[in-house]
């Protein structure tokens, strides 16, 4: 992937074909639960052995979306990747690439992704690629969406994901408190708005086990942070590791943060304050308050959301992930 950025971005701009993010779209349930949902009355308040209490680390939310029992969220990943299509001026019968992912799936494999290329209407030579990566799945789907573009094996591919984890929480745990249920879609192709610059990668294998999701006392999967390598993650790895990521990548290119607009991860303030403190972003993009914690639906459907209000040159996305690992990508401007 490296190798195939450097190509491109060495080449005379008159041969460049601007590969990045054309549009995109998101689409978000109509139920909503304030901070004072009788749900939240579970959420344990006592300290851990380190003097932490996981719930005064989920900040910053006043309202989030939620499936009703029995609603399903492939029909939003739909609408959000129909609304991207119709930005990006790119009929389905273009789309040679589908990459995403629904979380939680229905089954343990195939991935629901399959039921979005059915209700987009997808041709049947569109490649259906389900990328398990929490959170940074749309992040990875824009990089492998631009390396097949830029191999010249795909034309137009479209990154939709998904969340649906409301259905999915231990609601006596801290991080209840933040998830919100979503998604969003992007188109990627030549002459893009945002055109893919460069990107940068870390991956912490010896945190493995530290977030998971999977069954414990009941059938249903819950997701859980650990006490100890699991807070060590968030407090010090995604604390420190996404503004230090960031600011290298910029570095690299010899910009600042007043150069970008950012959109992070966003499971608190505590994490975004921090990040913003470090990094100074121009603009910092977010939807934590009205949507909550969207997973890996975050970056797209935030995208989305201030797509016609970004007023920067360049657009960095920057994304933690379970296993433990993250992710940055940094675009540049072309819509104005």
């Amino acid at each position: 992937m490296q190798q195939l950025l450097k190509h491109l971005v060495s080449q005379p701009k008159k041969n460049l074909n601007r590969i990045g993010i054309k549009g995109c779209g998101f689409s978000v349930p109509p139920n909503i639960r304030g901070n004072d949902d009788p749900i939240f009355h579970q959420v344990i308040t006592v300290a851990n052995a380190q003097g932490i209490a996981e719930k005064d680390l989920f900040t910053g939310m006043k309202e989030r979306r939620y499936l009703a029992q029995g609603e399903r969220i492939e029909p939003l990943m739909v609408e959000a990747s129909q609304l991207a299509l119709q930005r990006a001026q790119v009929i389905p019968e273009e789309i040679d690439r589908l990459y995403g992912y629904a979380s939680v799936p229905e089954f343990y494999t195939p991935n629901s992704l399959y039921l979005v290329h059915k209700g987009v209407q997808l041709p049947e030579h569109t490649l259906v690629v389900p990328m398990n990566n929490e959170f940074s799945t749309f992040l990875l789907g824009v990089l492998e969406a631009c390396t097949a573009i830029t191999a010249g094996r795909s034309k137009y591919a479209l990154i939709a994901c998904g969340t649906n984890w409301t259905h999915y929480m231990d609601y006596t745990q801290g991080h209840a408190l933040s998830i919100g249920d979503g998604a969003g879609a992007a188109v990627v192709g030549p002459e893009a708005d945002f055109e893919l610059i460069d990107y940068a990668t870390q991956t912490l294998s010896v945190q493995y086990g530290a977030m998971t999701m999977q069954s414990r006392d009941t059938q249903r999967a819950t997701y859980k942070i650990t006490e100890d390598t699991g807070i060590y993650s968030f407090q010090v790895s995604a604390m420190e590791g996404i503004p230090t990521m960031v600011q290298s990548l910029l570095n690299k290119h010899g910009l600042t943060g007043a150069n970008i607009a950012l959109i992070t991860h966003q499971a608190s303030r505590v994490l975004m304050d921090h990040w913003a403190e470090r990094l100074q972003p121009k603009q910092y993009l977010d939807t934590l308050a009205p949507f909550g914690n969207l997973t890996l639906a975050s970056y797209p459907v935030t995208l989305a959301y201030h797509y016609l209000n970004i007023a920067t040159d360049y657009l960095v996305f920057a994304a933690v992930g379970v296993g433990y690992h993250q992710t940055a990508l940094l675009l540049k401007r072309h819509n104005r």
